[in-house]
């Protein structure tokens, strides 16, 4: 698919004008999705399959539970997602592949995993695990592969990590309890194009993983933490794997804690080594945005990004070894504005991957940025959006019809979803 046609055709035969913004080359001017305009009330996902196109996903205005996902696919008009009835477009997950996957809280005490065919298809539901009080919840798609991990919470809110994998045009399989019980304050999924999975998380203070490879192989413990908020997870297809996470207990958007940025790694061949601290804050502010984002490129480069005290940040990872922490993008947390830090990590072909953050412009506006990776390096920070007040959850993904990376953010007044694409570097 290819948005500065297709949207902007589908925006102007909704009565629609593409937005005022000029992002810089080279990324296409913004186009307010058909439909969005005054029906955006949740964050946008930018879901893209190998073969069965895309569609951006966002909740209608109204409060949860029972606020209508809706989605535009390929271009067209957004309109209600049949079978996604209390599916979260901002705190649930999502992961597109071959198929789609989704998980999340339905509102009431029980965990949603649900699959779909494809963008132009209805979900497919179940309700997994014991009841709760609430859910922590990942997903994660490769080819053939999907895969769900959520965590619950019972009496004195103690409870298990457990996983739901998915493969080929199977339904989704059974529902696989993976960790002790304990305070689950984080967790992050991955899977390869083999099936293999990797699931990671905090449990009371240390960080836990656990590897899938035909069999669940033991729990292997990879550090200490006061309180591990924010954690990713990565899975190259040769099973090396990297898991990164920021210390630092948040209650109530509060903290006395000094953030620490850290990561561990495994090669194929060799385990998880030592964990690596990448920053250290100097001072108790707490960083915004997604916080930490993991990924393996398609040449098996592992990437560790993250929200760090003056900037955004990256570590590239190559089998056990991490190198220098460089700054990327020029955001620097503030805590009147949660919403300013890094959100995605997206990985396309040949290697290269995209980064999106949210930067203040002023006390009031956010813009867009994208930083793109290629050869094995991070190029300058690129301006996709306009500035304005609230702007946010910025979403990316690689569409391989086009060859193009997909951003898609909420915007507000009136609230909408506004996108852009850039061929891939």
């Amino acid at each position: 698919m290819n948005l500065p046609t297709s949207l902007a055709a589908a925006a102007l035969l909704a009565g629609l004008l593409p937005a005022s913004a000029q992002a810089a080359a080279p990324w296409s001017d913004p186009v307010t999705v058909a439909g969005s305009s005054g029906q955006a009330g949740g964050a946008p996902d930018v879901l893209i399959t190998r073969t069965r196109g895309e569609a951006i996903a966002f909740n209608a205005p109204g409060s949860f539970p029972g606020t209508a996902l809706l989605r535009s696919v390929d271009g067209a008009a957004a309109g209600t997602w049949p079978g996604a009835r209390d599916f979260d477009s901002t705190f649930g997950s999502f992961a597109a592949g071959d198929r789609l996957i989704y998980a999340g809280s339905d509102g009431d005490r029980r965990v949603i995993v649900a699959t779909a065919a494809g963008p132009a298809s209805a979900w497919t539901v179940s309700r997994r695990g014991p009841t709760t009080g609430g859910a922590r919840v990942a997903t994660a798609a490769a080819p053939k592969h999907t895969v769900a991990a959520f965590s619950t919470f019972g009496a004195g809110s103690i409870g298990s990590v457990y996983v739901v994998r998915q493969s080929g045009v199977r339904a989704a399989g059974a529902t696989e309890r993976i960790s002790g019980r304990g305070h689950i304050r984080s967790l992050a999924v991955a899977v390869n194009a083999r099936g293999d999975v990797l699931a990671a998380w905090d449990r009371s203070g240390t960080i836990e993983s656990r590897l899938y490879t035909g069999r669940w192989r033991p729990v292997v413990k990879l550090g200490k933490v006061t309180a591990a908020m924010h954690i990713g997870a990565a899975l190259g297809a040769d099973r090396r794997a990297l898991v990164s996470w920021v210390d630092q207990r948040v209650s109530e958007g509060n903290t006395g804690q000094n953030a620490t940025v850290a990561a561990a790694a495994r090669s194929a061949k060799l385990g998880f080594s030592r964990a690596r601290v990448l920053e250290q804050f100097p001072d108790p502010t707490i960083p915004g945005g997604t916080v930490v984002q993991t990924a393996y490129t398609s040449d098996g480069r592992g990437i560790v990004n993250w929200s760090g005290r003056t900037a955004v940040r990256a570590a590239l990872v190559g089998g056990r070894s991490f190198a220098a922490a460089q700054d990327i993008a020029p955001v620097a947390p503030d805590e009147g504005q949660n919403a300013r830090g890094l959100y995605a990590l997206a990985t396309g072909p040949d290697g290269s991957a995209l980064v999106t953050a949210t930067a203040g412009v002023d006390s009031e506006r956010n813009q867009v940025l994208a930083v793109p990776f290629a050869d094995g390096a991070f190029g300058p920070a690129e301006t996709v959006s306009d500035a304005e007040p609230l702007l946010h959850q910025p979403s990316a993904a690689f569409d391989p019809a086009s060859g193009n990376f997909v951003v898609a953010w909420q915007a507000p007044q009136p609230n909408r979803v506004e996108t852009s694409e850039r061929p891939a570097p």
